[in-house]
């Protein structure tokens, strides 16, 4: 992997993106990968000498490893406190590994640190997150199975890298009152941790072995891919922006039927972009996929 530095970042923090301390030791795949599209860990693998990522891309990774290891020193003399612990268990036989936060061995609750956004936690707070829910019960079925305890509670401690007090003064309602929140993550079944974890395995043995053999990846998902949802603009001969942005197109129809001027309106179906693979994937260069649907 190659890194750039277009924003001139100091050698000092370029050192400490450089100095990831990530390993997921001897296993075949981390709870992470398993989480992933196969064709991202796939095309990343195969490629990793090609990666090119940017400095600037890596700083709120670098601040969430920072905030890992404030913590974990914080409770390294806690003997009820189980801190950075990375198991093993093996699954159709591959070895997966995960590695825990922190475990409070009093109350068996597993605790997973994230340094995120505002939005994030917002969004959580409402709707939930999947990834977050199926990587806490992948860490705790890993738990079960290399300790033989269980773990009765999941625990997500969100820390908003951009929270901001007067914000939250001002707009009250759904704001996060404090940089930190709480949130409690649903805990499923044994069998339920068990069935997810043995049904992303054989996801990721199916395309490992069709791209040996037929040299062909899995799409991603409408779903992988942060697709956001089509819209339709109706937009004015001589103007710019739109004049509305509708989420059908018999909305739009309906919308210019009653319009004064809609002799000078028309509907533009405007596809939903693909989030994930626009800005935050990094093996985007390297996916057929995303590059023929870009042309």
């Amino acid at each position: 992997m190659k890194y750039t530095n277009r924003h001139n970042i100091p050698q000092e923090i370029i050192n400490a993106v450089h100095n990831d301390s990530y390993n997921k030791g001897k296993a075949t795949i981390s709870a992470t990968g398993l989480l992933q599209p196969p064709r991202i860990r796939l095309l990343a693998q195969e490629n990793y000498e090609k990666l090119t990522i940017d400095v600037s891309d890596e700083i709120w990774k670098l601040l969430g490893q920072s905030v890992h290891t404030i913590l974990e020193r914080a409770n390294e003399n806690n003997e009820d406190v189980i801190t950075e612990q990375r198991m093993f268990t093996v699954v159709n036989d591959w070895t997966v590994s995960g590695q825990t936060d922190s475990i409070d061995v009093k109350s068996n609750t597993l605790k997973d640190y994230k340094v995120t956004s505002v939005w994030s936690i917002v969004s959580a707070l409402k709707e939930g997150k999947a990834e977050w829910e199926q990587q806490l019960n992948i860490y705790a079925y890993l738990y079960q199975q290399t300790t033989g305890k269980t773990i009765d509670q999941l625990n997500i401690i969100a820390i908003a890298r951009d929270w901001n007090k007067n914000q939250y003064l001002r707009s009250g309602g759904d704001y996060p009152p404090s940089p930190v929140t709480v949130l409690d993550i649903d805990l499923w079944s044994d069998e339920e941790q068990e069935d997810f974890i043995k049904q992303r395995v054989s996801i990721h043995q199916e395309a490992e072995v069709d791209y040996l053999i037929n040299d062909k990846l899995p799409f991603c998902t409408d779903e992988e891919r942060w697709r956001r949802k089509d819209t339709y603009r109706v937009e004015k001969k001589g103007r710019k922006s739109a004049v509305r942005v509708l989420d059908t197109q018999e909305e739009a129809d309906k919308y210019m039927e009653g319009h004064k001027d809609i002799k000078l309106l028309k509907v533009v179906e405007a596809k939903g972009e693909c989030v994930r693979c626009a800005n935050y994937c990094d093996v985007a260069e390297f996916c057929n996929q995303y590059n023929e649907e870009s042309k």
